[in-house]
């Protein structure tokens, strides 16, 4: 489950940021009682095959039918949906997705349907405003450190050894990749990957209590303390033993870390049954992020279920949504797909977690794991950064260098912004 990759198009917002609200009045297609649509992003054969399941037994139990929309790009085509009246009446919600929709109230408050106590806080936060909640959290991806331990045998390195902070990891890198270099020879394998994309840095932008975003919507990148933390990218690099996936050959990290070029990749549990299933000959371990400024930090990446405020299928409505974000069409779902669970009792339950133990590294880092979100203008940030941070992450960069990008990337939102 990829919802990293699901982020709102800046171009989303300007086209549609007006015709939502003007056309609030109109309603969904679902005028049948028994009939409701769900919106959803097409998944790969497992997590279609689990939602069948959930749709079947829902239709069973409310003599109902489930109608399906299938987007490929849902959060630029939702807002045209939205526009025209016709959007589904329950639909999927990424979490950096939820302030741009819940801004244009498009969403039915959800406080009366599920419990948001139910759900893990840090979770259910994602979907919250002013004490209510209109989107109920269907599963959540975190990011963790998987240990080839291959790499790490032939290497003589020990992973009892690895520094759990990102300051002490600067420190004992040089020695690690050296020791990897003398096994594979340079230049073939690294020790692991640090990705160009926002989401992956966001720990570091926001460490200390900061936002790039400010309460007036401004993009404020090249603020001192972001430059502060984020420098650590530059430390990294600098040790010879970082890159990004592209720089090795490989589309993402969990590409390069199943093809033997990272020995460490810091990567999210979508990953754990493709390295099982595509990649069987890696024996690898998984441990928790390393801290940064003495603080226990990562990313969590949660979708939820919501609810077009016109629908006329309210009721039933209702009922998915309390059925998928229960406790057994929750466990159906998670059990199926293999993801996490948003709901501390059916985590605790899990068949899934109990015959994969090395994920518990995983949800257990939803109890302080920052989830993706940060406003409406977050995609036209996303944008800029990808614009202009990849010429700095890599070996020989300097700390001028990051504040020339860092500038550059604000200057480049705030006049996306402005227009």
């Amino acid at each position: 489950m990829k919802t990293w990759k699901k982020v709102l198009g800046a171009g989303a917002l300007v086209l549609t940021a007006s015709t939502l609200v003007a056309c609030s009045g109109s309603s969904s297609k679902s005028a049948d009682s028994k009939t409701i649509t769900i919106g959803y992003w097409k998944g790969n054969d497992t997590e279609n095959a689990a939602l069948d399941k959930l749709i079947k037994q829902f239709e069973k139990d409310h003599d109902a039918k489930v109608e399906s929309k299938v987007y490929t790009d849902i959060t630029t085509q939702l807002p045209t949906d939205l526009a025209g009246g016709t959007a589904p009446d329950v639909f999927y919600i990424d979490s950096s997705f939820y302030p741009y929709l819940q801004k244009e109230g498009v969403l039915n408050d959800l406080s009366d349907v599920i419990n948001k106590d139910d759900f893990y806080s840090t979770i259910a936060q994602a979907f919250e405003t002013d004490g209510k909640i209109y989107a109920a959290p269907k599963d959540v991806s975190t990011l963790a450190v998987y240990v080839n331990k291959k790499i790490f045998e032939k290497a003589g390195l020990k992973v009892a050894d690895i520094p759990t902070s990102y300051e002490e990891l600067i420190k004992w890198a040089p020695e690690a990749q050296a020791k990897i270099d003398a096994a594979y020879g340079a230049g073939n394998v690294y020790l692991m990957n640090f990705n160009a994309d926002l989401p992956r840095n966001w720990p570091f932008v926001v460490a200390e209590g900061q936002d790039p975003i400010d309460k007036d919507g401004k993009v404020n990148m090249s603020n001192q303390t972001i430059l502060k933390n984020l420098g650590i990218a530059i430390d990294l690099f600098n040790t010879g033993a970082f890159a990004v996936p592209q720089d090795i050959g490989a589309g993402d990290e969990g590409a390069g870390f199943g093809t033997g070029k990272f020995a460490l990749t810091l990567t999210g549990n979508w990953n754990y049954k493709v390295f099982q299933q595509e990649y069987k000959d890696i024996d690898f371990d998984i441990i928790p992020n390393m801290t940064f400024l003495g603080n226990k930090s990562t990313m969590q990446f949660t979708v939820g279920w919501g609810e077009y405020k016109h629908t006329k299928s309210k009721d039933l409505a209702d009922k998915w949504i309390q059925y998928v974000s229960g406790k057994e069409g929750m466990t159906s779902w998670t059990e199926g797909v293999g993801t996490l669970a948003t709901r501390p009792d059916v985590a605790e339950g899990s068949q899934f977690l109990a015959d994969n133990p090395r994920l518990q590294v995983h949800q257990n880092a939803i109890e302080y794991a920052i989830a993706w979100q940060d406003g409406t203008n977050l995609p036209t940030l996303v944008s800029s950064y990808g614009n202009f941070i990849s010429d700095v992450f890599k070996k020989g960069a300097t700390k001028a260098d990051l504040v020339k990008a860092l500038q550059l990337i604000d200057e480049d939102a705030n006049s996306k912004l402005s227009k």
